[in-house]
């Protein structure tokens, strides 16, 4: 029974212990933006939205000052934000298209959809993604082109 007692503590020790080193990031839940634009093909108007789902994950970074003390202040980091950029071009139940963004993103949320003649643009800071709608593709401009990750893939 002791030993049965003593292996069940080291256990429980072992797993707490072990537990308390992982480096804590922090993850922000998902925010999710709704947008519907117009477009202008052969003379008609078309309607298409667009829907962004965005989740951050900040690294862990602590204050220089506070170098060997015990409790010690973090500092802010810049997140890393993945957004799943969703496009429904025919006005029916389902999204049509379908990208992943990732990129190293700052301390503000400076992300904005901008509606162009085309489509939309993806304006971070002042880093640029154009995504032509009738087209569907994208462009990044070449200023942009080492910021921006991209997947691209379409709904079945």
């Amino acid at each position: 029974m002791k030993k049965i007692f003593a292996i069940l503590s080291l256990a429980t020790l072992t797993a707490f212990a072990g537990y308390g080193q992982n480096q804590n990031s922090g993850v922000m839940k998902a925010t999710i933006q709704l947008k519907t634009f117009t477009v202008s093909e052969d003379g008609k108007e078309k309607e298409y939205s667009v829907k962004v789902m965005e989740r951050r994950k900040y690294g862990m970074e602590l204050d220089s000052k506070d170098r060997g003390l015990v409790n010690q202040d973090r500092k802010s980091t810049s997140p890393f934000v993945s957004k799943l950029v969703a496009i429904d071009s025919d006005s029916d139940k389902n999204y049509d298209d379908y990208m992943v963004l990732k990129y190293k993103g700052t301390v503000n949320n400076d992300f904005e959809v901008a509606q162009t003649e085309k489509g939309f643009d993806i304006i971070v800071g002042d880093k640029t993604m154009h995504y032509d709608v009738l087209k569907s593709n994208y462009v990044v401009k070449k200023k942009s082109k080492n910021f921006f990750i991209i997947d691209e893939f379409e709904s079945e």
